[in-house]
């Protein structure tokens, strides 16, 4: 559950994190596009331009050009025939032959041998979509004058309301408030299934730990070594890299490793001496056992496995089955290196435990024999970092 919620969290922030950076790289495409200065010509069909045809605002001027029509009155129109505002525009005016402003209107005109230059009152410095601007001037030439060409120059800038992607950002937004709807609800119902988890969890717990009082109860010299076995391997699977859940179950698998000695006679389990052949077998017995009795716990997966091959040996001179190598369960192998750690490092009827030095020879010399090579070098790291010891220390023998 943790993992999903943590998958879906990654999820809804890399989303938002992607949408936000397109959203800024949309937005900054958009100021720079709409701060570019376009350019458009006669053979533009964005931006037209019509000059009227002065018709009778024409007139003489006897000093100037004698006989000649000199002056004229010049009305123009821009028409935007885009989508888009047209902004900051000017116009540039060619005509056949040379000519003198005399005045203008809705403008400012610039006059250089037989071009115009128009630059629009600060009111009229805009177009809107398909609309047009009117100007005009008076102007002075020898004969009337017809427009070579002209050059429109302005900002267009761009309306996110009107293009394409702008909607797909929106419904890209909308998709992620949905998405994170339904992560809260979801979220929701599984913090409900996690303390109900949880819960059953706790009534696990407290059932498997019950089990092992009872067989710890039946001898003091190995109080709490359940524990200490489950906390031992615990550790020892936190190193090899077991995920959460797995690790979980590894520490119940081995609370409950020696659950068959329950069906062992207690003159054999407080035996004071060492056991005889007859004792022995019968001791043996108990993997098979334990085995028996947890087979109908099927709430956590291959929970028998640690009761069943902790005596199993790496070389395959075990029992009950002689497994060998990597065909004993890896819980079971990490069970069983635990369970002599503790061994070793507790007193016992007959004989003390062993010092620190004497716990990693007898590791390192069974290194690929009993034990698992792997496992061996962790659990000699442990033993030298203190781990163990800490661990004797909290669940000593003699505690109730």
């Amino acid at each position: 559950m943790n993992k999903l919620r943590d998958s879906a969290v990654r999820i809804l922030v890399i989303s938002l994190v992607v949408l936000l950076a397109g959203t800024a790289v949309y937005a900054f495409y958009i100021k720079k596009a709409s701060s570019k200065v376009r350019t458009f010509t006669a053979s533009s069909d964005e931006v037209g331009f019509m000059v009227s045809n002065p018709e009778g605002k024409i007139w003489e001027d006897m000093y100037r050009f004698p006989g000649h029509p000199c002056g004229a009155e010049y009305s123009f129109n821009v028409n935007n025939n885009n989508k888009l505002r047209l902004s900051d525009w000017s116009i540039r005016i060619e005509f056949d032959g040379p000519f003198e402003i005399d005045s203008s209107w809705n403008g400012a005109f610039e006059a250089d041998g037989n071009v115009l230059i128009f630059r629009p009152d600060e009111e009229l410095n805009f177009i809107d979509a398909y609309t047009d601007r009117y100007f005009g001037a008076v102007i002075y030439s020898r004969y009337l004058l017809n427009v070579s060409s002209f050059t429109v120059t302005g900002t267009m800038p761009l309306d996110p309301g009107v293009m394409p992607l702008t909607y797909v950002l929106f419904a890209l937004y909308l998709l992620w408030l949905v998405y994170l709807g339904a992560h809260l609800l979801s979220h929701a119902r599984i913090e409900k299934l996690q303390k109900q988890r949880n819960h059953d969890l706790e009534i696990i717990d407290q059932s498997i730990r019950t089990l092992t009082a009872f067989v710890d109860a039946k001898d003091r010299y190995t109080r709490n070594h359940s524990v200490r076995v489950a906390v031992y391997a615990k550790e020892i699977g936190r190193r090899l890299g077991l995920e959460d859940e797995e690790l979980q179950n590894l520490y119940y698998g081995t609370l409950l490793h020696d659950v068959g000695k329950i069906g062992i006679p207690d003159q054999i389990l407080r035996n004071k001496g060492r056991l005889n052949d007859s004792e022995y077998e019968i001791i043996k017995t108990h993997p098979i056992k334990g085995v028996q009795m947890l087979e109908s716990f099927t709430a956590i997966p291959d929970i028998s496995d640690c009761a069943h091959y902790h005596h199993e040996r790496y070389d395959g001179t075990g029992y009950p089955d002689g497994l060998k190598g990597d065909k004993i369960p890896l819980h079971a192998r990490i069970a069983s290196i635990a369970d002599a750690c503790d061994a070793m490092s507790s007193d016992r009827r007959y004989r003390k435990s062993l010092g620190r030095d004497e716990i990693i020879s007898e590791f390192t010399e069974n290194a690929g024999t009993q034990f698992d090579p792997e496992l061996v070098g962790i659990i000699v790291e442990m033993i030298k970092e203190g781990f163990t010891e800490q661990v004797q220390n909290e669940y000593a023998p003699d505690d109730d």
